[in-house]
């Protein structure tokens, strides 16, 4: 299994999460966890998905959550697994 680290940040505001959980299903990316995390009037969320049957590059899995993060008006990026727990390894 091909595990990503997919983090959003912004105002929260209805449609955040339909339009990412829309990204994912048309793109054959299952989420395996999710978290999130409201404060006041903004969102923070983290998801685990997987990739295996995602058909296209990282490159384009990243511009492609770019793309949806601009017209909700958040920040998402994506991250393999490996490299988000050797950037967090103690």
């Amino acid at each position: 299994m091909s595990k990503t680290i997919v983090t959003l940040v912004g105002k929260d505001h209805v449609g955040i999460i339909a339009a990412v959980c829309n990204f994912f299903a048309d793109n054959n990316i299952n989420i395996l966890d999710i978290k999130q995390t409201t404060v006041g009037d903004y969102i923070n969320m983290m998801m685990i998905v997987d990739t295996d049957k995602y058909e296209k590059t990282f490159a384009e899995l990243t511009e492609g959550l770019g793309t949806v993060g601009e017209k909700v008006g958040c920040l998402i990026q994506a991250q393999h697994e490996d490299i988000f727990n050797m950037m967090h390894r103690i």
